[in-house]
């Protein structure tokens, strides 16, 4: 992935809710008032991700998966490792409030390593296990049972920082997924983002405000039993690698933080609310009482002074909404067929 040179002004982009210009591969336009990078980012591309994507089965890549892609394909630096267990990935299910499994139904996924001349990486793959994806409550939704589903792990180091990826799938139904599902998904990323912001009073659009609530913490307590079979992972996560990683978690709650408070600030019409405080996870959210109703556009302005970009990102099976700073990107992925946050990606 690409540094960043400098911090920049937020952006948000976001998808042209159209079936028709998806199948024509045209997915993302900018906000009224915004301009667009000139490029396009390929199918399977790496991160950063600032412009237009151009295929609806485009996929867009941390480090780490975009390392198994290289690497995997060539058949040519990713080993198997027989001696270790699949369930070095628990923790990091758990961080996103996934149980890995439940008794003989859990399969714990086969475990690969890789060595790349500036760091090492361990992946695991195949997953399975049975949960019940996350409901709001008080909301009726088809989902709220027992299913199959399965995750793919991957987490290492290079000299840019540490990075980590866990996505969660169901098991089956995408091909049954109606031909605009990307433009009903990617409609729900933004009320979501809405809602976490603080612009949206909508409460059956909580969901990623919990999910982030729940991970975005100073440090990540979750994954103290977290260990990795390689022995430099090994050292330097418990060197330089758990801090780095509750360092970007940290930065980026604050910047949510901040999003929250410039929103009351903006556009409550009974002026400035005090949000309380937040020990170290997002503010509580607030009602807010405005004179019209609110949007993408006063979510750019939001984010104007804050340097954070926010963009929805249509996905081969998932969409993703995708936070980057100065220092980290971060990602969430939406399932049409779990109809919830699954996944997360993080990198520095």
């Amino acid at each position: 992935m690409k540094q960043r040179s400098a911090p920049r002004r937020a952006t948000l982009v976001f998808l042209a809710a159209c079936a028709g210009v998806l199948a024509a591969g045209m997915a993302l336009v900018g906000l009224a008032g915004l301009s667009l990078p000139g490029g396009q980012v390929d199918s399977r591309a790496a991160l950063p991700v600032y412009s237009a994507l151009g295929a609806e089965s485009a996929d867009v890549l941390f480090w780490p998966e975009q390392l198994w892609e290289e690497r995997s394909l060539a058949e040519n630096g990713v080993f198997r490792w027989e001696e270790v267990s699949g369930e070095l990935a628990a923790p990091w299910l758990g961080l996103f409030d996934w149980g890995w499994g439940l008794g003989d139904f859990a399969y714990p996924g086969l475990v690969w390593v890789a060595a790349p001349p500036d760091g090492t990486c361990v992946f695991v793959r195949n997953i399975r296990f049975l949960d019940t994806p996350p409901q709001i409550s008080g909301l009726a939704t088809p989902n709220a049972m027992l299913q199959y589903m399965t995750a793919d792990f991957a987490a290492g180091y290079r000299a840019g920082g540490f990075a980590v990826s866990c996505r969660v799938y169901a098991a089956d139904g995408y091909q049954d997924l109606p031909e605009n599902w990307q433009e009903l998904a990617t409609r729900r990323c933004t009320e979501e983002l809405l809602y976490l912001f603080n612009l949206s009073n909508d409460d059956q659009r909580l969901q990623l405000y919990q999910r982030l609530n729940s991970v975005l913490t100073p440090y990540p307590w979750a994954l103290e039993n977290a260990n990795f079979p390689l022995e430099p992972l090994e050292e330097y996560w418990q060197g330089t690698g758990r801090d780095q990683l509750g360092g970007m978690l940290n930065t980026l709650r604050g910047l949510v933080c901040s999003a929250q408070y410039n929103s009351v600030s903006l556009y409550s019409s009974e002026g400035w609310q005090d949000p309380g405080e937040s020990w170290g996870t997002l503010y509580n959210h607030q009602t807010l009482h405005a004179d019209r109703e609110l949007g993408e556009a006063e979510l750019t302005r939001v984010l104007a002074d804050l340097s954070l970009d926010v963009q929805i990102v249509p996905l081969e099976k998932q969409v993703m909404i995708l936070f980057g700073w100065y220092g980290g990107n971060f990602a969430v992925y939406y399932d049409p067929v779990l109809d919830c946050f699954s996944g997360y990606a993080l990198q520095q």
